[in-house]
């Protein structure tokens, strides 16, 4: 194991990532996973302006995601503290090792 899965292991199994549950296609089983609760924008200051984040989002780790194919999570549902959110769009977000060590940031919108 390298230092990249080490520090992602920590990460998710800590109390700062919650469990939440990917729904696929319909008729697929549900996959728990661990996700980082990312749906309340931010405000951060970027070229002397403030601006919100990107949101609502998720953070997964693409290694739970392994087995599932990128172009089904469009339109999959995630329940995510209590709520349940419809999987709009996804970005890969690689770790120093590669994007299969790195996270999937599901962007959501409600239901």
């Amino acid at each position: 194991m390298n230092m990249w899965a080490m520090h992602y292991n920590a990460l998710y199994s800590s109390p700062l990532a919650v469990d939440a549950v990917l729904v696929v296609a319909c008729g697929d089983q549900p996959k728990t996973i661990r996700a980082f609760d990312k749906t309340m924008p931010k405000t951060i200051g970027f070229q002397g302006a403030d601006v919100l984040t990107i949101g609502p989002a998720a953070a997964v780790r693409a290694t739970d995601l392994a087995d599932v194919d990128p172009a089904k999570l469009r339109d999959a549902s995630l329940e995510l503290n209590g709520k349940t959110w419809r999987v709009a769009s996804h970005q890969v977000v690689p770790a120093p090792t590669g994007e299969a060590a790195g996270e999937i940031l599901l962007i959501l919108s409600e239901l």
